[in-house]
């Protein structure tokens, strides 16, 4: 296989904030752009601190959060070495997506991939067992989505909510856990960085609550699980189809709010 040339960023002096955890997301942002590869070692303790311009305790520190997220095994005596990404935690997703103030293209697709059909089995579960109750209160995050007078983050986060109160129509717990988790993903601040770099608005989803919420009125199940799957696919194939360079966009700061 051909190896894709790779642009090798210089570490910088980390932020005075945390010490260690600017150090760990460079360090992650590194392993996640391939500068190591599975298998390979970190370079030692002491390098590391010189790349840094920190001590070897913040060091330590950021290594054992990489350890943390199963990016790398740590054997006394041994280093630390590099692990396959399908070994690293859950938590590591937000960032695969959004690292290094680029957005990775071919991982948000993969992501999307996976949580499409997980919405779907939800919504339909949801919409057999809704209540009056949840239609209330869906009108009430619908009329927060289309409230252009709110802050866009606002908006975007009423629109979460919908996923948390159709978890809450299936009835079912499991379900419920896993739509907060989602949502926990969808707020963090790569997926925020993303809904800006790709100029998302969150008022687009707005007819499609009015689809459902008029077909769950009258009764018709299937038109409004229709209308979910046509919101879902439209936005799945969106990012699906992104044509992007090496597989990734460059995120520019100027994104509107």
């Amino acid at each position: 296989m051909t190896k894709v040339p790779r642009t090798v960023v210089p570490f910088r002096p980390p932020a005075r904030r945390r010490i260690h955890e600017s150090v760990a997301e460079q360090l992650r942002d590194a392993i996640l752009d391939g500068r190591w590869q599975p298998g390979q070692k970190l370079p030692p303790e002491r390098e590391l601190a010189e790349q840094f311009q920190v001590n070897r305790t913040s060091i330590r520190e950021a290594i054992k959060v990489l350890e943390g997220l199963k990016l790398i095994s740590v054997r006394q005596g041994d280093g630390a070495t590099v692990q396959p990404l399908a070994d690293a935690s859950l938590s590591i997703l937000p960032a695969l997506i959004y690292h290094g103030g680029r957005l990775d293209a071919a991982a948000l697709a993969e992501v999307f991939e996976v949580i499409m059909p997980v919405f779907f089995e939800m919504a339909r579960l949801g919409i057999e067992r809704a209540r009056p109750a949840h239609l209330t209160a869906l009108r009430v995050l619908r009329a927060e989505v289309a409230d252009e007078g709110r802050d866009r983050e606002e908006r975007f986060e009423a629109g979460r909510q919908v996923l948390v109160l159709v978890a809450e129509m299936s009835g079912n717990r499991v379900w419920q856990m896993l739509a907060h988790r989602v949502c926990d993903f969808l707020r963090s601040e790569p997926m925020r960085l993303t809904r800006h770099a790709l100029h998302r608005d969150p008022g687009q989803i707005v007819p499609i609550i009015d689809r459902s919420l008029a077909a769950m009125e009258a009764g018709r199940p299937e038109e409004a699980r229709a209308a979910l799957r046509t919101y879902i696919s439209a936005v799945g194939d969106a990012i699906m189809s992104l044509k992007v360079a090496r597989g990734r966009v460059q995120a520019t700061g100027g994104t509107k709010r």
